[in-house]
C-alpha cells in the first residue's frame, strides 16, 4: 500500500522547499511503483502563489484530508507572516496530529512553532533565522547547525536544498538505501552530505555599524587583517579604555573584539577558498595567521570542515 505525502501550498511558500521534496518523491515513485502516493493540499483548493511568482492550484483542500502518512510544510514569507489565520492553523494543527510524520523544510518550522509544539522539541531552520526562531519560541530547541533533525514524529530541515537531504532520509527509512540512492543519482544529488549549514553561512552577518567609533575600528581591522591585532590597538585608535570597547562591541555585535576579529578573518579567508585559486597556507598568511594548522583548526571550529573540503565545495572556476 502507497504511503500518503501530502505537501502543504499556500500563499508565499519558497518554491524550492516545495518542489525539491516533492520532486525527490515523485522520483522514488518511478524507481518503485508502489511507493508513495502524492497530494498537493491547501487550506483550501484557491489559487496560491508561490515567493518566486509561480502559482498552484491545490488538489484537494485541508479539510478532505483525513490524514496522512507524510506531511510536508515548506518555508516562505508566508510562514514568517500572521497571513495564515488562526482557523487555518487549527486545520494544520489536526491533519499534524493525524499524520505519522511531519516535515517543515526551511521556516516551515515557523508555522508548526505557530501550532503549539510540545516544549522542549528539537527544531531546525535555515541558518539566518535560527536565533529569531529561537527567541520568538523559546520553549522550543532551535539546532542551528545540523542540516535536518528528528525528534519523536517530528522533521525539520535547514535551508531551502537541505530539504532534498531530509527527503532522501525518509525515503531510505522507509524503502532502504537502495531506493534513496537510486533518487539521489537521478536528482544528481549527494545521498547523505558532508558537512553542516554552517558552511553556508555568512559568519559576520553585521549590519552597517551604529556608531562612528566601530566603523573606525572595523576599516582599521580590514586594513590590518595580516596581523596580530589586540584589543588595545582597537581602543586605541578610538580613546577607549579596553574595558570600553569591550562593552562597545558585545553592545552593536553581541562579539567581543577576538571574537570579531577572528570572524573577520574567516569570512575574509572563506571568500577568498571560493573566489581565487591561492594556496591555502598564503590565505593563511593573508588573514593574520603564521601557522597552517593555527588557520586550519579556526577555520573548521568556524564552518565545520576544512578549509580543502570548503573549497572543493564552493570554488568557482572561470
Amino acid at each position: 500500500m502507497r504511503k500518503l505525502i501530502c505537501l502543504l501550498a499556500y500563499e508565499g511558500m519558497e518554491l524550492l522547499d516545495f518542489a525539491g521534496p516533492q520532486s525527490a518523491f515523485y522520483e522514488a515513485l518511478q524507481g518503485m511503483d508502489d511507493s508513495y502516493e502524492l497530494k498537493i493540499v491547501g487550506f483550501d483548493q484557491s489559487i496560491v502563489q508561490c515567493e518566486a511568482g509561480l502559482q498552484f492550484i491545490p488538489s484537494t483542500s485541508m479539510d478532505d484530508v483525513c490524514a496522512c502518512h507524510t506531511l510536508i510544510i515548506p518555508g516562505g514569507k508566508g510562514a514568517r507572516s500572521l497571513s495564515i489565520t488562526p482557523s487555518q492553523l487549527e486545520s494544520l494543527n489536526r491533519l499534524m496530529l493525524n499524520s505519522k510524520r511531519v516535515a517543515t523544510i526551511c521556516t516551515g518550522a515557523y508555522l508548526i512553532a505557530r501550532t503549539g509544539l510540545p516544549d522542549n522539541t528539537t527544531i531546525a531552520t535555515h541558518w539566518a533565522f535560527t536565533s529569531d526562531l529561537q527567541s520568538q519560541y523559546p520553549a522550543l530547541n532551535v539546532e542551528r547547525e545540523k542540516l535536518f533533525v528528528q525528534h519523536g514524529k517530528y522533521w525539520s530541515s535547514a535551508g531551502v536544498t537541505s530539504g532534498i537531504d531530509l527527503t532522501l532520509r525518509l525515503i531510505e527509512i522507509d524503502f532502504g538505501v537502495g531506493l534513496a540512492h537510486h533518487v539521489a543519482k537521478h536528482l544528481v544529488v549527494y545521498s547523505k552530505r558532508s558537512g553542516n549549514q554552517k558552511q553556508f553561512s555568512n559568519v559576520l552577518d553585521i549590519q552597517k555599524p551604529k556608531s562612528d567609533r566601530l566603523a573606525k575600528i572595523i576599516s582599521w581591522i580590514g586594513e590590518h587583517i595580516d596581523e596580530s591585532i589586540t584589543v588595545k590597538q582597537l581602543s586605541d585608535l578610538v580613546y577607549l579604555s579596553e574595558r570600553q570597547c569591550h562593552r562597545l562591541f558585545l553592545k552593536e555585535t553581541n562579539m567581543t573584539p577576538a571574537q570579531f576579529v577572528e570572524k573577520y578573518r574567516m569570512q575574509l579567508a572563506s571568500d577568498l577558498l571560493a573566489t581565487t585559486e591561492k594556496e591555502i597556507k598564503t590565505i593563511a598568511l593573508v588573514v593574520g595567521f603564521r601557522t597552517y594548522h593555527g588557520f586550519a583548526r579556526a577555520f573548521e571550529r568556524c564552518f565545520s570542515v576544512t578549509p580543502t573540503a570548503y573549497r572543493k565545495a564552493f570554488l568557482l572556476k572561470n
